[in-house]
This record gives structure tokens, sequence and C-alpha cells, in this order.
């Protein structure tokens, strides 16, 4: 481990309690703010270029869409809290074998709720009473959202890795670089290529794959 990594990370039992909460809680409180910075992009860009329509199609799924990202965020949060505990214990060998399971199982529970959202999803978005005016656009923006299921959940357990190590700090950086980067393929494909709904949310989704190996 490089002396920048070990920086990075923090030994939460070690030291004093306030420093430690503050120097952790910090980056996620700034960045609660760039998460929410990604729907009001997508939702800007579409309804300044796309239209009124564009904004309802948007808007119509975001109970759809907030049960995914509850649903992928509750399965990242409830694996990491075995590694922090392995972590805290210093079990580099349970922490490892953690990890490991993370990664399978996470693995195979996004790939099932992947297949049953896809062959699923307009069923879903008909009970949910979306108007027939708009279906076909809200359709196309969740269908790449359910597609990219395995980018989120997979940004969600990365950042929930680093954090279970003490670093909050790293996170908090791929998430701004990721954010400002939606707002600059939001720009250049839906205002300048005037792409359809179904491209905001391709470069949303894209903007989140892209820095998951960080």
């Amino acid at each position: 481990m490089t002396n920048a990594k070990r920086e990075r990370t923090i030994d939460m039992t070690q030291g004093k309690f306030l420093r430690l909460v503050l120097r952790f809680s910090i980056p996620l409180l700034i960045g609660s703010i760039f998460q929410q910075i990604y729907s009001v992009v997508d939702t800007v860009v579409a309804g300044y270029v796309l239209g009124d329509g564009a904004i309802a199609a948007i808007g119509s799924t975001g109970s759809l869409y907030g049960l995914i990202i509850q649903l992928s965020g509750g399965l990242a949060g409830g694996f990491v809290l075995v590694i922090t505990r392995c972590f805290g214990a210093k079990e580099p060998g349970r922490l490892r074998r953690a990890i490991a399971s993370t990664f399978a199982l996470s693995g195979g529970i996004t790939l099932i709720m992947t297949i049953i959202s896809l062959l699923f999803l307009r069923q879903f978005m008909v009970l949910m009473d979306t108007p027939e005016s708009i279906l076909k656009e809200a359709y196309s923006y969740m269908l790449v959202i359910c597609a990219g299921l395995l980018a989120t959940v997979g940004h969600n357990i990365f950042s929930g890795i680093m954090r279970a190590f003490g670093n909050s700090f790293t996170p908090l950086c791929i998430l701004i670089f990721s954010s400002l980067l939606n707002i600059g393929l939001d720009l250049l494909f839906v205002a300048v290529f005037h792409m359809s709904v179904a491209g905001v949310a391709h470069f949303h989704r894209a903007a989140g794959a892209f820095v998951l190996p960080v």
C-alpha cells in the first residue's frame, strides 16, 4: 500500500473521536449534494433542449428510479457493513473473504434485478399510471437506467469499500468527477447533437460507469 493510500485510510477506532467523525463525514455531506446534481442536470438540460414532454417523461420515472437507487444502495450498504466490521477487527483473512463474497453475491443479485427490470419495465410503468403521451420516452429513459444497473451497484460497492477503510475523500473525488462528466456529456450530446431522452440516460449512466475502476 502506498503512502498516499495509507494517509487516506483511517482507523476509526484510534484517535480523537470528534476529529475522526468530522474528517469522515464532511466529504459525505458534500457528496450528497453532488448526488443530486445528476438528476437535476438531466432534467434541466432535457427541459431546455427537448421541451416540456422530456421533463414530464423524466419526472414520471422518479418513483421507479428512486426504488432502483435505494435497492442498489441498500444492497451495497449491507455487504459493506460486514467488510467494515472485519477491517475494524483487524482480521485480514475474513476481510479478503468478505470482499470476495461481496463482489460475487452483489454481481449475481444485480444480474437478476437487471433481467427482471428489463423484462417487466413496461408493465411496471403502466401499473404506475404513466400517461400514454410520455410512456415511450419515459420507457426509453428507464430502459437505459435499468440496463446500467450493474454500473450503479458497482459504483456503490467500490465507494462503500473505500469508506469501510475510513476513506471518504476518494469516493467524493470520484463522485465530483462523474457529476462534471455527466454535465459535459449531457450538454454535448443533447444540446449539440440533439439526442433524445434516452441519450440523457445513456450519458447519465456512462458518467457513473466511467469512474468504476478508480
